[in-house]
């Protein structure tokens, strides 16, 4: 930054009055008389360098870089001309000038803490930033307490992924000058990508509250409260990070992508439209207006926006895997699972998928001529379930199977054919070696090409231990048709709001004779049953998954919202009905009421957006058929 000094040699009183107005912010009165004075005397080089500062001051860069360099020629001893000289150069993005300004002042004033600080920045611009490190470090050498030079180091950290080590700097800005709210907003972004959202939340409420005018800091806390589902709370960040900048694009399209959320996509497309409007360049307003339109159901809009976005930018990942999911959902499964594996490029759904980068080499689908290869974990339990199935063919390519899962799956996976070494996820090479390849659980259908008529699917590929089953066969024995619950998923699934319904919502089931209703759902979800519905919790004895498989050995039917459960009584080759939101995951696809995964499945589909009501109505007209044609056959 310029510097409002002068070397202070030679000053006239009329200098000296022309410089106590400067400081005092009136601008045009210093430059009449720095004009004056250059009038009188041509050849003052600090009338010329300060009216250069003003000409700065104003946002006129080649104005200022005229002034000083006429400074610079008469009096080219003087250290602050050659680095308030970089500073314009720099504002006109002539870098290389103004790195040889830079080098000029220090070389003139080995001590010239500003100059250090301002030779980082052009360094970091052009991409040196070892050397940029350097300068930093230097300045702050030499002024422990320089905040400028503390703040652009922990910048210069958090652009290499240095997170801990920025955080750090940041942190010793904020104890060294607390009252400037772009360290608390630069801190609380750090946070954020750490993932303590918590504590990014603290600091971008500071920065509002040292400058509630700070557009950027409401719309970051925006996206924190919008993660964590405080969406009337995220909505009026968003809209006073608007108010205060109506050119804001970007928090228009996060506003809309709020509004979609809450299902409002009436006002989500109108949002996403108009940070379009504001900046037709923006990739993820393009990519929210199309997950808006796929969360209505009208996937060839939904993709149009997506491939206005991969237009703008191809390799945006969030783009290509939106995509992906909208093709995999129409059934075209080759193009859709190259799009799909743009996931783990993605660092907020490689976050949410819970991926994990590693340096051993990806298996391609070669032969493994003995070598070992670690299936690695991602997603949801109900993934691991449905994609175990492919385990027996990565074994047929000769090589020994690593696979990792969650501890409440090792059980029912710890006798699954194919599979050498099960491991709790994450692997620990300490226990079955280090892999010589891997891959990604759901990266193996396309490993496979994998088609809708070429899904592996040799129902039941799961089994559990007789002699469980037979416990539960007697702990619920019962001459009534025996119908296992579930109405609620992981609550931080990222579609949980629509694919979870209410317990409430099954009371049309109560009314119908000879059931027993079981409850298979795990997890606390605040719900009561209808007083109708003769409910038996049996949850307090299901331990993991191979517990729960026991059960639905028992039972003649599972009905299910869209969860592991089902997809556990499908793999087990049970009947099972699930229950699937207006726009459902993409692996159920549209329309259609069976499913290529699980032949023993039936799925019940929402007609509207958030209408559980008639599906309810479906699910019990037919149930009450069965029972009906049991009751006959039991006659």
């Amino acid at each position: 930054m310029i510097k409002d000094e002068t070397t202070g040699q030679g000053l006239s009183d009329a200098l000296a009055d022309a410089l106590r107005l400067h400081q005092a912010g009136n601008l045009a009165g210093a430059e009449s008389l720095y004009v004056r004075i250059l009038a009188a005397d041509p050849e003052c080089a600090d009338a010329l360098h300060l009216l250069g500062l003003i000409a700065y001051q104003r946002g006129d860069n080649m104005q200022a870089v005229e002034y000083i360099e006429k400074a610079v020629a008469i009096n080219p001893s003087v250290s602050i001309y050659h680095n308030n000289l970089g500073s314009a150069f720099m504002n006109l993005e002539e870098t290389d000038k103004a790195a040889r300004c830079f080098r000029t002042a220090i070389h003139l004033n080995p001590d010239y803490v500003e100059a250090y600080n301002n030779m980082g920045n052009v360094l970091r611009r052009q991409g040196e930033n070892k050397k940029a490190l350097q300068q930093y470090m230097k300045a702050i050498e030499l002024k422990p307490d320089y905040v400028p030079a503390v703040n652009n180091l922990a910048n210069l950290l958090k652009g290499e992924g240095r997170l801990d080590e920025a955080i750090v700097h940041y942190r010793r800005a904020i104890g060294l000058q607390p009252d400037i709210a772009e360290t608390h907003f630069n801190l609380g972004n750090a946070l954020k990508e750490t993932g303590d959202l918590q504590e990014a939340e603290e600091y971008y409420r500071n920065a509002i509250s040292i400058n509630p005018d700070f557009a950027e800091a409401h719309n970051n806390l925006a996206n924190i409260l919008k993660k964590q589902r405080k969406y009337d709370e995220a909505s009026a960040h968003y809209h006073k990070a608007v108010s205060i900048n109506p050119d804001f694009a970007d928090a228009y399209a996060n506003l809309g992508d709020t509004c979609r959320e809450q299902g409002a996509f009436k006002e989500a497309v109108r949002h996403c439209r108009k940070a379009i409007g504001l900046n037709p360049d923006s990739e993820q307003a393009y990519i929210n207006l199309g997950n808006t339109f796929l969360d209505k159901g009208d996937l060839q809009k939904a993709e149009e926006q997506y491939n206005k976005a991969i237009a703008l930018k191809p390799d945006s990942a969030d783009a290509h895997y939106n995509r992906g999911l909208v093709l995999l959902m129409k059934g075209e499964f080759e193009e859709g699972w190259k799009e799909y594996k743009w996931r783990f490029k993605s660092a907020e759904i490689s976050g949410d998928i819970g991926y994990r980068g590693t340096e051993i080499p990806e298996w391609d689908g070669s032969p493994l001529n003995g070598r070992t290869v670690l299936i690695s974990s991602e997603q949801g339990a109900g993934d691991h379930i449905q994609f175990v199935r492919y385990i027996p063919l990565v074994k047929a390519a000769g090589g020994r199977v690593i696979y990792e899962c969650s501890r409440s799956l090792i059980r029912l996976f710890e006798n699954f054919k194919g599979i050498d070494v099960l491991s709790e996820s994450p692997y620990d090479h300490g226990r079955g070696g280090k892999p010589d390849v891997c891959i990604s659980l759901l990266n193996l259908p396309a490993v496979f090409g994998t088609t809708i008529d070429r899904i592996p699917a040799d129902i039941p590929y799961l089994s559990v231990d007789r002699y469980a089953a037979e416990q539960w066969k007697h702990r619920i024995n019962s001459r009534a048709f025996k119908v296992g619950l579930v109405w609620a998923g992981n609550p931080e699934h990222r579609n949980d709001r629509n694919r979870s319904c209410r317990l409430r919502d099954f009371e049309p089931l109560a009314a119908l004779p000879g059931i027993e209703f079981f409850s298979l759902q795990k997890g606390v979800t605040g719900d009561s049953p209808p007083a109708s519905l003769h409910l038996v919790d049996i949850t307090k004895y299901l331990g993991d998954f191979h517990d729960t498989a026991a059960v639905i050995e028992n039972l003649d039917l599972v009905i299910s919202v869209d969860t592991a459960v089902a997809h556990l009584a499908g793999a087990l080759g049970r009947p099972v009905w699930t229950l699937l939101p207006f726009v459902p995951d993409w692996r159920w696809m549209l329309k259609r009421e069976d499913t290529p995964w699980y032949p023993t499945m039936r799925l019940f589909r929402q007609e509207r957006h958030g209408e559980w009501a008639p599906v309810m109505k479906k699910v019990a007209g037919e149930l009450e058929k069965i029972c009906k044609l049991k009751g006959a056959q039991d006659e």
